[in-house]
């Protein structure tokens, strides 16, 4: 009984951990909808993300969610939402703390050199 019940804790956790990847790969699909493949931009009004820290990532995010920052409305420059209307505060406003910061932490990690078309 114990091992049964040890096992299907481990197999809930790796099935968890698994839904949360993907959560967070659909997470950074949107963002690059805007920011660009890797999270690197050639627009002049959308910043590149890769490479910043995980503590300015974090801080931007917040200043959106909280509205301290202007929250202009945009449009996806990429996909399949290409020229769909959007604005960083209502994305900040759908993101969860978990979410932040492994967005934060995905792009600090993603390599800002990237070369774009």
């Amino acid at each position: 009984m114990m091992k049964s019940t040890l096992t299907l804790v481990i197999l809930g956790f790796t099935l968890a951990s698994g839904a949360l990847a993907q959560d967070v790969s659909e997470l950074v699909s949107e963002c690059e909808a805007c920011h660009g493949p890797a999270g690197v931009s050639n627009a002049e009004d959308v910043p590149s993300l890769a490479g910043k820290s995980v503590t300015y990532l974090r801080e931007v995010l917040d200043q959106f969610y909280y509205y301290e920052r202007h929250c202009t409305t945009t449009t996806y420059r990429y996909g399949d939402r290409a020229k769909t209307p959007m604005s960083m505060c209502n994305v900040a406003n759908s993101l969860s703390e978990e979410d932040k910061q492994a967005l934060a932490e995905y792009f600090a990690n993603a390599d800002p050199n990237v070369v774009r078309d």
